[in-house]
């Protein structure tokens, strides 16, 4: 059995897996029609259909494997009640179960489970229903032939069998639902001849037994045809959510790409803020949450850079950045370089109070480094000037807009004497 109870791997449909974004849209487009206006007729287009069958058949062959012996059993089990209700026909109902039906259904058993059932290449997919349909037909023939034979009384109530081998093909078996009705319709007109050949049926008897078995043929049916719906709707669902999947890591790969660091400092660079600061800004206007933004200028970097050399200016620089990058205490705080001496921090759902503290904390941080800038005019040592802005977005508010603002605040920073923290409402 290892041929089948060994995973095998799902076969989308074809142009699932294409990398031509409009054949992938185009299936999205299909799955997503399927889910909203259903299939009532329980059959996809011809690629979803293989698709959904192949997805399937691992667990449905090994499903008809245990289920076709645990049934043996249970039908050899009514030997019991043929002994019971057919004593003079007990010898031929065994006969039929034990020495006909049962080594063949064994010898068929057998030759799935190794893979080498004669019918397998000719219906790979259709198989497991055809041999189901097949062994139902054959245990309510097994039926069908005893009765007619035996004078007992109780022999009129063993039409009451097909229930359950009907019960067994559409809901035990799980039979796809248009070879479920196929089984059903041979089961009900066998049904119908064996009553008819047996002339001294009782009339009184023929309706009830008649109802009942026609009952349980068509909840049996129905329940049948709920299953496979709902089957072909998660099938359906999962190949959404595994393309919602496919697309998220693409997106990732994509941003991954344009996320370069700064070579200098080691931060994102101005790039992937603007792409950052952008999906931070739809997160806080979808939860209505604030935004800060510091954006930091080290005071007369250029007269750093003249005085000491841009060695010394690049050294300053990666201090600075470290020093910006450890004062980031929460996992979503977020500092980049953009260019120069100027960091921009991003600080989402995070109101001004707070935010100031931060800008704060930062500020001094750099200040304690204590790096020597003789040719500041603002102190004997490194400072920096930051300027902040926090807003909630709306709609009327554009990432540019609340950009302008903070260059505005940073501005107002320098023209008061440097070496601050300024803020403005966006």
């Amino acid at each position: 059995m290892n041929a089948i109870f060994s995973p095998r791997p799902l076969t989308p449909p074809a142009d699932l897996e294409r990398t031509g974004q409009g054949s992938h849209q185009t299936t999205m487009a299909r799955i997503q029609d399927l889910l909203e206006n259903g299939f009532p007729l329980l059959t996809f287009p011809a690629d979803l259909e293989e698709a959904f069958q192949r997805d399937a058949l691992p667990q449905r062959e090994r499903h008809f494997l245990v289920s076709g012996l645990i049934s043996l059993l249970v039908y050899n089990g009514y030997l019991l009640a043929d002994l019971l209700m057919i004593p003079d026909m007990f010898w031929l109902a065994a006969l039929l179960r034990l020495l006909v039906f049962t080594p063949v259904a064994l010898l068929s058993l057998f030759l799935f489970s190794r893979g080498i059932h004669p019918f397998h290449r000719l219906m790979p997919l259709a198989l497991v229903d055809v041999l189901m349909l097949l062994g139902g037909v054959g245990a309510a023939a097994s039926l069908a032939v005893v009765m007619p034979f035996s004078s007992s009384s109780m022999v009129y109530f063993f039409p009451v069998g097909y229930m359950v081998v009907i019960t067994y093909g559409n809901v035990v078996s799980r039979m796809r639902f248009w070879y479920a009705l196929t089984f059903t319709a041979m089961m009900l007109g066998l049904f119908v001849i064996t009553v008819m050949s047996m002339a001294s049926f009782p009339p009184r008897l023929l309706w009830p037994i008649s109802s009942m078995v026609t009952s349980v043929a068509l909840f049996t049916l129905c329940a049948n045809y709920f299953m496979e719906r709902d089957e072909r709707r998660r099938f359906l669902r999962t190949l959404r959510e595994r393309s919602l999947v496919r697309d998220l890591t693409q997106a990732h790969a994509r941003l991954k790409d344009i996320s370069r660091v700064d070579t200098l400092t080691g931060l994102h660079n101005q790039k992937h803020i603007q792409q950052h600061l952008s999906l931070i800004w739809e997160r806080a206007w979808r939860d209505r949450s604030a935004l800060s933004l510091l954006l930091i200028d080290i005071d007369h970097f250029k007269k750093f850079n003249d005085r000491y050399g841009h060695t010394a200016g690049d050294e300053c620089l990666q201090k600075v950045a470290r020093v910006l990058q450890d004062g980031l205490r929460r996992p979503g705080d977020v500092v980049a370089r953009l260019g120069g001496e100027e960091f921009l921090v991003v600080l989402p759902n995070t109101d001004a109070s707070f935010a100031n503290g931060v800008a704060e904390r930062l500020r001094q941080a750099v200040e304690s480094l204590q790096v020597r800038h003789e040719s500041s005019t603002t102190a004997r040592h490194l400072t920096v000037s930051v300027g902040l802005v926090t807003c909630h977005a709306h709609p009327d508010l554009l990432v540019d807009t609340l950009m302008q603002r903070v260059e505005q605040a940073l501005h107002q920073a320098k023209s008061e004497g440097r070496n601050r923290v300024c803020g403005l409402d966006a």
